[in-house]
């Protein structure tokens, strides 16, 4: 009997900008201010990006935008999640009891921890500068600060492959 190989080329990954946002607002909140500072038109989706892990399950809120005109794809995307995982022990403090109380943090890109958001442009051009996008979104008072991330370097750049 013959043995058949199928030989994967390389593959070719997607090319787009990540943008990492730090701001303390609400996505919904962070979404609308997009929209209305920088003329962009971001929906939630019914669907989020789902992990599962032992314990349950991290969703974490996209976000996107299909720009037909100039071709680009523009995600908003969570990259913190905290669900309260409830125990069965009792604290005893002093006159009144507590059941302990349990919060698990998930990350999205666990690297970068410190970043709230991140918004993740595809665009199908080459003439697409992200440098321009950065300035508006500073001018956002919401915003504390703003900057590119090179997610080739990045280990869990694969948590950003959602579709």
């Amino acid at each position: 009997m013959a043995i058949q190989k199928l030989i994967l080329d390389i593959l070719e990954e997607d090319e787009y900008e990540l943008i990492a946002i730090h701001s303390s607002v609400a996505s919904y909140r962070l979404a609308f201010l997009l929209n209305k500072n920088l003329n962009l038109h971001l929906f939630r989706k019914k669907e989020d990006i789902n992990f599962e892990y032992n314990d349950f399950v991290a969703n974490f809120p996209l976000y996107q935008y299909h720009d037909q005109f100039q071709y680009n794809t523009y995600s908003l995307l969570a990259n913190k999640f905290s669900a309260k995982i409830e125990s069965n022990n009792v604290i005893s403090k002093g006159l009144f009891e507590d059941t302990e109380n349990l919060y698990a943090v998930k990350y999205l890109i666990p690297e970068l921890k410190n970043v709230d958001y991140f918004l993740k442009i595809e665009a199908e051009t080459s003439k697409f500068s992200s440098k321009s996008l950065l300035a508006q979104m500073l001018t956002i008072s919401q915003i504390i600060t703003a900057y590119s991330v090179e997610y080739t370097a990045l280990k869990s750049k694969n948590n950003l492959i959602f579709e």
